[in-house]
């Protein structure tokens, strides 16, 4: 489901959760309307995130605008309940 308005979520918080097998790191977004979602980035892609890229436990999710507005597009930003 895509989301119509990010801005609830890139104004909250996001959270590391795991790194998987080929460098995707997944983090859980909480935004200020508490709702909580999944969004996941492949590091291995250095054209993307750059050659000096560094992700840190956690961030204000405005830094990953981005990567949550790619998601939300292609429709694979998570909710998670």
């Amino acid at each position: 489901m895509v989301v119509q308005d990010i801005k609830p979520i890139v104004k909250g918080m996001a959270q590391l959760q795991y790194i998987m097998a080929g460098g995707i790191a997944v983090y859980h977004i909480i935004a200020v309307d508490g709702k909580k979602y999944q969004l996941e980035i492949n590091l291995s892609n250095k054209q993307d995130v750059g050659e000096t890229a560094a992700f840190k436990p956690v961030e204000k999710a405005i830094i990953l605008m981005r990567w949550i507005r790619r998601a939300n597009e292609q429709d694979e930003l998570i909710e998670v309940r």
